[in-house]
């Protein structure tokens, strides 16, 4: 997660350019095309957002994050509540007009998720240059591009080795979601793995390699991610909605933590092995 004045003035130019163009994209499909005056209220409905986001929603990203409370559905739910509050305070919304509550509801959602990828959104660099010092413990990119195969069956074969290819294209690529539907559905294949299997899978062996130092935090946060990034598409496990939750619990400080403490060794480390016990205590049952 990125810090910074820049980068929260940028996220916030971002959220109200996110409403101002959903404002003038249900007027164009209400009637059925643009319109010269859409230009007009692009920009009025930009400034006037600009100004909520500003005065309501940076104030209300920075309480979450501060409580460590920071994930994108957070994010949307207070989105919703605020864009819904919003137009019932100034509107005096009814019971009749649910549908508008319902409307700007969404659009805050839709603000608050623009502002929390903008400020999530980060390219990637090698190993081990993303979330940290974290320098220990990484799976260098370049030996494993060598080594590979040899590498993969010393840790138990095809499915492994399925595994360790999708985290070398996640940690290579300079973009999130490199992750695709398709190559979820060639790796359950080659692996024997229906979805949800694969998910909980998937989260476990990031989980186990990053515990044992072989994955860096940068290199499984971007891992878990990508798999994050098709929440849409498959059904995750609670175990993987855990591991998610631990990571992203990494990506930054907290106010009251010293200029000593790393925040993935805080507070994803111990949260990830909490998980991987209590799994192995249940599969144990």
């Amino acid at each position: 997660m990125k810090t910074g004045a820049a980068a929260l003035w940028g996220a916030t130019m971002v959220a109200a350019a996110a409403v101002a163009v959903s404002l003038v994209a249900r007027g164009a499909w209400r009637r059925g095309a643009l319109s010269p005056d859409d230009i007009g209220v692009a920009v009025l409905a930009f400034y006037a957002a600009w100004l909520v986001v500003a005065l309501i929603g940076l104030p209300t990203f920075l309480a979450l994050r501060w409580l460590g409370w920071l994930r994108w559905w957070s994010c949307g739910l207070a989105g919703a509540v605020g864009g819904a509050g919003i137009v019932t305070v100034l509107g005096r919304a009814q019971a009749w007009q649910a549908g508008d509550l319902l409307f700007w509801g969404l659009i805050g959602a839709v603000a608050a998720l623009a502002f929390w990828l903008t400020m999530r959104e980060r390219r990637r660099g090698p190993s081990g240059t993303e979330g940290g010092d974290d320098s220990a413990g990484t799976i260098n990119a370049q030996r494993l591009a060598a080594a590979s195969p040899l590498y993969s069956q010393d840790h138990g074969g095809a499915l492994e080795q399925e595994f360790h290819a999708l985290v070398l294209t996640s940690v290579r690529q300079p973009r999130c979601n490199t992750l695709t539907l398709q190559r979820v559905e060639q790796a359950c294949e080659r692996g024997g793995l229906n979805r949800d299997a694969f998910c909980d899978a998937y989260a476990r062996f990031i989980a186990q390699e990053f515990a044992r130092g072989e994955l860096s935090y940068a290199d499984a946060d971007c891992a878990i991610d990508d798999l994050m990034s098709l929440s849409m598409e498959l059904e995750l496990s609670e175990f993987a909605m855990r591991i998610y939750a631990a990571f992203d619990a990494g990506e930054h400080s907290r106010d009251w933590d010293g200029p000593d403490v790393i925040a993935w060794q805080a507070y994803t480390l111990p949260q990830v092995m909490q998980a991987l016990a209590e799994a192995e205590s249940g599969d144990e049952r």
